[in-house]
Order: structure tokens, then C-alpha cells, then sequence
């Protein structure tokens, strides 16, 4: 008899829906699917359905790096390469945005926003643009995994569309 009670409380606490979430940390951490910044707010999380108030979710990473990180790989997976005297993209971050909604598992979105600047070896600005990269996911609530693929995959997202930005290659042979 003990053990139907056992499951049955085991069966209603896997289907109940939680009526708060905790703020939560998460470590940055690049890995491949700029300008300082400061900010390490990063996002908020919230139940679905509930008026209990949003947590934020913060970092502790060095946002710089991971960006610097996440533009290398894509620079080396372009295959461009990169010799003295070329010209220097400049990536700066703008915006980092994330949001985890939270019902018996987790939506995840984020949404990175980034400004370039293509700048000649003396320094002169040749090519300015800006990119915006999102992605979703879906998974555990709180996972430290799924904002890092998340925001990775916006990172991304927002790189590729830099590099791939007509109005820069047009412009990267002929900055001197």
C-alpha cells in the first residue's frame, strides 16, 4: 500500500507547475553549433501563467572574450586569413537578451545584437554595419547547457550576418 501512495505523490509532483523560479548564474562558454561590456545582467526567467514576478539571470564570464571566442571560430570557418597591414573588423556587442519561460520544462530564447566596424590599417573607418542573431530552445528549466547552446546559436546568427554582409566584402579589398 505504501508504495502506490509513493508514486502517486510522485506522479502529482512531476506534473505539478512551479509557482516561482530562482534567479540564476550561467557560465559563458563558446563553443561552435570585440568591444568590452560590461553589463552582466543577461536575460530574466519566469513561470508561464503566473503574475509572480520575473528573476534575472546573470554572468560571471568575460562577455569579451566569449564574443572574441565565438568570432574566431567563425573567421576560421569562413577560411579567411589574416596578415599585417590588412584591414580589422571591430565587433562590439549591443545587446544581449535572454528569456526563459518556465512551465513543466523551459523555452528558451535569446537575441544578440551586434555592431561592426571594418577599419583600415591606419585606422580609418571603411565599413560600419550592425547584425542581430536569435535563436530558441527547449529543455530542463535553469539548464546552464541549453542558454549556453541558446546563446551561442544567436551569437552565431549574428556573426555570420556580419561577415556575410554584401556591403563588406564589396568593401575589404579596397580598405587601405
Amino acid at each position: 500500500m505504501k508504495i502506490s501512495i509513493v508514486a502517486t505523490v510522485i506522479v502529482i509532483v512531476a506534473c505539478s507547475t512551479p509557482s516561482t523560479v530562482a534567479p540564476l548564474t550561467i557560465p559563458l562558454q563558446y563553443k561552435t553549433m570585440a568591444s568590452p561590456r560590461d553589463e552582466k545582467t543577461i536575460g530574466k526567467r519566469f513561470v508561464e501563467g503566473k503574475n509572480a514576478p520575473a528573476a534575472t539571470v546573470t554572468t560571471t564570464s568575460d562577455v569579451p572574450a566569449w564574443v572574441t571566442a565565438g568570432v574566431e571560430s567563425a573567421v576560421k570557418r569562413t577560411g579567411i586569413t589574416t596578415k599585417a597591414g590588412a584591414p580589422v573588423l571591430a565587433i562590439a556587442v549591443d545587446q544581449i537578451t535572454t528569456s526563459e519561460n518556465v512551465l513543466h520544462r523551459a523555452g528558451y530564447e535569446a537575441h544578440i545584437s551586434v555592431s561592426a566596424e571594418l577599419r583600415s590599417a591606419g585606422g580609418a573607418a571603411c565599413w560600419k554595419g550592425h547584425a542581430d542573431g536569435s535563436a530558441e530552445n527547449y529543455g530542463y528549466a535553469g539548464s546552464t547547457e541549453n542558454y549556453q547552446e541558446t546563446l551561442n546559436h544567436a551569437l552565431d546568427r549574428a556573426i555570420i550576418r556580419v561577415l556575410g554582409a554584401p556591403e563588406l566584402k564589396k568593401t575589404i579589398c579596397f580598405c587601405g
